[in-house]
Order: structure tokens, then C-alpha cells, then sequence
């Protein structure tokens, strides 16, 4: 079974080179994106911003940030959001 909920747990703080990997999430047709940790509301507005793009093919994707919830609540969280697809959860620490 492919995931295609993706949590994001940040220990270093988002950084430009980080698009790569936002990309990859965009590119994989992820529907669900959290991040939780440092810089997390800055990560879901890049990823945000890399989904719509210039307008002319955005990447239909949720995205939420956790900034006071821990990794648990989120992972919680994740697992418990409905999407179109069954799917597990792909957790990134960074």
C-alpha cells in the first residue's frame, strides 16, 4: 500500500534546500502534508507556495502545522484524516 500522508517532523528548522524534498512530496501526489516542530508554520507556507506554483498546475495537497502539539497528537492526527485512498503515514525527521 503507497502513503500518501506525509508528516514532517522538524528538529533543524526549515532551510532553502529543504524545497527538494517539499518537491518530492508534491511530485509523489501526497494528498495530506503535517509538519510539527521547529519553523513548522514556515514549512507549511512553502509547501503551500510550491503547490500552486504559478497557478497554471497546482498540486491539490493538504497541509496543516502543528506549532503547540506534540509528535503523538500529530501522528494521531494523520492517521485519522480521511482522504480518497486508504494509506498508512510517511514519517520524515529532519
Amino acid at each position: 500500500m503507497k502513503n500518501f500522508k506525509f508528516v514532517l517532523i522538524s528538529e533543524s528548522g526549515y532551510k532553502k534546500e529543504h524545497d527538494k524534498l517539499l518537491q518530492s512530496v508534491l511530485d509523489q501526489r501526497y494528498q495530506l502534508f503535517c509538519v510539527v516542530g521547529k519553523d513548522c508554520e514556515v514549512w507549511e507556507e512553502i509547501m503551500d507556495e510550491l503547490s500552486i506554483g504559478n497557478g497554471s498546475n497546482p498540486h491539490p495537497i493538504t497541509t496543516t502545522s502543528h506549532p503547540d502539539e506534540s509528535v503523538k497528537d500529530v501522528l494521531e492526527f494523520a492517521h485519522m484524516f480521511k482522504i480518497e485512498k486508504e494509506s498508512g503515514v510517511e514519517v520524515v525527521r529532519i
